[in-house]
């Protein structure tokens, strides 16, 4: 039988005029969405969260709304299931996100419970630490994403021809590059990477076949040449910033054209770059199937295929990709980030969050353990 739950919890809402989180207590059991749980969602004890930059960004910057519970990330004990909810159970480890600090003033990450659209969650395997796990989710789900619904590349593990087919990471140092990476090459694409070159050895034995200096004044160059006379018709910018995009599109091929997944929204003039190149924004949280505004700034719109191909992928391809996991190694076909670990009471999470809004972290994944 399952325990019960906490009348509240504490969690991190977020403060007015862009100041930051406190610490706030909250009803939780008495809740209507916790005692009539929605068949498709699952309640997690959270144990570890991990750190984005869209948590901080809602915190002090911009994209906050006051009152919210900010969050994404969490890996912990699921302790309710809903009655759809097929791939996890009552007592399994499990990591997923949430849309923290948007809209929600009773549910967030940044808390000792939380709710989550089983879509978005995976069962942590044997051997995988809450740690491993909680850096998962929105960096992993969004790579997917942008290679498998948005691109609609072959996923791994299917027979057929092979795709003889390349894929251009932008921002192979990234989170999303660091999955994005690793799942292209479990599908059989060439992948050619841009980062900084000290960490092209850690990429190629991620599996960046063909790395380039994204500072190097002809990086496009060397990319179109190294590309061939085919060119390279996929890419995905996981830096999202206007000179890596605009970059990204002059690298297509010069007689295919190509799409271009980013992971922020891009100007007009981008858009409308090259004709034979198409662009397309990805947002993770398309997968929670509901209408959504992100950053008081982007609407989009309800997508279920999103939310269905993503529970797909979490229940059926998440488990062969993490297959053989050992904690500190991670699995034959697929590795962790290098993790950055803190711990402390919830309002300490306030100090990682600081550590990324001031860029003092390098190729390193932010998680912290609640104590």
């Amino acid at each position: 039988m399952a325990s019960a739950l906490p009348e509240t919890i504490k969690a991190l809402r977020v403060l007015p005029d862009h100041k930051g989180l406190e610490v706030a207590t909250i009803p939780w059991a008495p809740q209507e969405k916790v005692k009539n749980l929605a068949e498709n969602e699952i309640i997690l004890r959270v144990h570890t969260i991990g750190l984005n930059p869209t948590d901080w960004k809602h915190a002090w910057g911009e994209w906050g709304t006051a009152g919210t519970i900010d969050g994404c990330d969490a890996a912990g004990e699921v302790v309710r299931v809903g009655s759809a909810v097929k791939h996890l159970k009552v007592g399994d480890h499990a990591a997923g996100f949430d849309f923290g600090g948007s809209w929600q003033t009773d549910n967030g990450s940044f808390a000792e419970y939380v709710r989550m659209n089983s879509a978005v969650v995976f069962k942590i395997p044997d051997g995988m630490t809450y740690e491993e796990a909680a850096s998962f989710p929105i960096p992993h789900l969004t790579a997917a994403q942008a290679l498998y619904i948005k691109l609609n590349l072959p996923k791994p593990f299917t027979s057929g021809t092979p795709f003889n087919e390349k894929v251009l990471i932008w921002g192979g140092s990234t989170a999303v590059g660091h999955h994005a990476i690793q799942l292209a090459k479990l599908s059989g694409l060439t992948t050619f990477v841009t980062a900084s070159p000290a960490a092209w050895a850690e990429l190629q034995a991620l599996g960046a076949d063909h790395l380039f200096d994204y500072r190097d004044p002809d990086v496009v160059g060397k990319i179109i040449q190294a590309a061939g006379p085919e060119g390279i018709i996929y890419a995905v910018d996981a830096v999202a910033e206007k000179s890596s995009t605009d970059a990204a599109v002059d690298a297509m091929s010069a007689t295919r054209g190509g799409t271009i997944i980013t992971t922020l929204p891009v100007s007009e003039a981008t858009l409308k770059r090259r004709a034979d190149v198409r662009v397309e924004f990805t947002l993770v949280y398309t997968a929670l199937g509901y209408e959504l505004t992100f950053a008081h700034a982007v609407t989009m719109p309800e997508m279920k295929e999103d939310e269905a191909r993503t529970l797909e992928w979490v229940s059926e391809y998440v488990p062969k990709v993490l297959e053989g996991w050992k904690a500190g190694e991670g699995a034959p076909r697929f590795k962790a980030q290098r993790l950055r670990k803190l711990q402390g009471p919830l309002e300490d999470i306030s100090k990682g969050l600081r550590i990324m809004s001031e860029g003092n972290y390098g190729r390193e994944k932010l998680v912290h353990t609640i104590l």
